[in-house]
């Protein structure tokens, strides 16, 4: 029997199986940012608490992007900055931040990145909240918008400010390489 007979008849049963293509494609972005200009923040008591401000950040529709079929696709949040525009706002007395993320199919948010004060706090007007959140992003495609909620805590500005929201990202997308050439 011939060499690539024997090939073909071992491997037959393998693609047979149902266990999936043995042909994917890997591929993944370092880094996609987007920001959003402008976004109001109201005002806080002068005392310390917690406030939690919702956001929704345009996604777009990015299903035609995508190829159909076997397709895993994730999302990897990495930075969440905002940084104050108007009002001038002094956010050092921001304790503790995080953003979350809630998709139509949860009840409770989803976590994605912190923000912890350090130990010596100086006069800002920008927080940065990092981390490495990771979210499927074939669940994600099917909304307008994303829905981020930012939850501080600590001493607020006490008076109404606006400030640019930037969210940094990158992604990570395995597919068949059948369904990308039929």
């Amino acid at each position: 029997m011939r060499p690539s007979l024997r090939i073909l008849l071992i491997t037959l049963p393998l693609l047979a199986t149902g266990c999936g293509s043995l042909f994917y494609v890997e591929a993944e972005t370092e880094e996609i940012c987007k920001t959003q200009r402008n976004v109001e923040f109201p005002a806080s008591i002068p005392i310390p608490g917690t406030v939690s401000q919702t956001i929704n950040f345009p996604i777009g529709d990015v299903r035609d992007t995508l190829p159909q079929g076997s397709t895993e696709a994730e999302l990897r949040v990495h930075l969440f900055e905002v940084t104050a525009r108007t009002g001038n706002p002094d956010l050092s007395g921001v304790e503790r931040a995080s953003v979350a993320v809630r998709l139509p199919s949860q009840s409770t948010p989803t976590k994605l990145l912190e923000y912890r004060r350090p130990a010596n706090p100086q006069a800002t007007q920008k927080i940065t909240a990092t981390g490495s959140g990771i979210l499927n992003f074939n669940e994600l495609i099917q909304q307008e918008n994303l829905e981020l909620t930012l939850e501080a805590s600590g001493t607020l500005p006490q008076r109404d400010w606006t400030a640019d929201v930037r969210v940094c990202a990158g992604l990570w997308l395995k597919a068949d390489v059948l369904d990308l050439i039929f």
